[in-house]
């Protein structure tokens, strides 16, 4: 793999194998390092030419209501834009981190397939599916 992008937030990996990005947040971001952190990812997907992102948000935190309204009104249009085209989340067992990530979802009125896992193995699993893109959006898929 390697590390496209690093600072106290966020790690972002490109896995050259599965032709996916891996983005893992490590703490709670402020609004600011939020955004800053997203826009890096539509750099990242250009970069690589991959729309397929495994996000880790075990140790996201919740976001404020304003940041998940950018992400659905602004950063979306972008980052599909970007060919952003598969995404699935890392949320472990914390019920807090899949209420927030649910809700962000349901705003940005995803049109793309999506789901959660409980762990990164069977998160990068599903995204690298080759029948994938006929799964449709689905929240908790069987893998």
């Amino acid at each position: 793999m390697i590390k496209y992008y690093d600072n106290d937030c966020k790690t972002i990996w490109y896995d050259e194998v599965h032709h996916i990005l891996i983005a893992s947040w490590k703490l709670t971001p402020t609004s600011d390092e939020f955004r800053a952190c997203m826009m890096v990812a539509i750099n990242a997907m250009k970069k690589f030419n991959t729309g397929r992102i495994v996000y880790d948000l075990t140790s996201q935190g919740m976001l404020m209501t304003e940041d998940k309204q950018w992400l659905a009104d602004e950063w979306r249009t972008m980052a599909i834009a970007a060919g952003h085209s598969h995404v699935s989340f890392v949320t472990a067992d914390d019920l807090l981190v899949k209420i927030s990530a649910e809700s962000m979802m349901e705003m940005a009125k995803q049109d793309i397939p999506y789901a959660y896992f409980s762990n990164m193995e069977d998160a990068v699993s599903w995204i690298t599916l080759p029948a994938h893109a006929a799964l449709g959006n689905s929240q908790y898929p069987s893998v």
